[in-house]
């Protein structure tokens, strides 16, 4: 069976096979906002943004924002 997301529907839980950094996300808090970064270990661009999302966690956690960084294996 597949199901597809619509404007206002539930965001659907990660899956992931290791959390490397902070405690694993069971699901998404309405309220909140999330921001979601898909990168690749193996490349140059991806990992240079992981600085900038660091930062943006940090200046914005107090205002709601979750910052997720999600790295595909090579």
């Amino acid at each position: 069976m597949t199901s597809s997301l619509n404007s206002g529907s539930p965001a659907p839980s990660i899956e992931a096979l290791d959390w490397l950094r902070g405690d694993r996300l069971p699901n998404f808090k309405l309220g909140k906002i999330y921001i979601l970064d898909f990168f690749a270990t193996g490349c140059g661009y991806s990992r240079s943004s992981l600085t900038y999302l660091a930062q943006l966690q940090e200046g914005y956690r107090d205002m709601g924002v979750e910052v997720i960084a999600v790295a595909s294996r090579e």
